[in-house]
């Protein structure tokens, strides 16, 4: 088990923990300049944001998705203000389901 460093915090932990357990490849803490952002999941082309309990400034946060989603690199950003590792998972699952079903109708499309 690998362990992310100390300055992450505990919600953060848990995150990288639940897309461990779900066999998901990501990158902590990597930079879309002028931005870091928190998890990144490439062969999903999905950035994975902390928000802890309070989350973060909305207006801030809306602006700086628009940013990222310039990228080609970004298709999909989630926002997790869960903070035990049950109910992030269950976050995760329901936003892989999700993205299964969005990608399945485009397919049929």
């Amino acid at each position: 088990m690998s362990f992310l460093p100390r300055d992450f915090t505990k919600q953060e932990n848990i995150i990288a923990e639940c897309l461990s357990d779900l066999g998901l490849r990501y990158t902590e803490q990597y930079d879309l300049y002028p931005y870091t952002v928190d998890f990144y999941i490439p062969e999903l082309n999905m950035v994975v944001e902390a928000d802890g309990t309070y989350g973060h400034l909305k207006k801030r946060d809306l602006k700086r998705d628009l940013n990222l989603y310039k990228y080609d690199e970004v298709e999909h950003i989630l926002h997790i203000k869960e903070n035990t590792a049950k109910d992030i998972k269950e976050f995760l699952c329901q936003a892989l389901s999700n993205l299964t079903i969005e990608t399945n109708q485009k397919q049929t499309e």
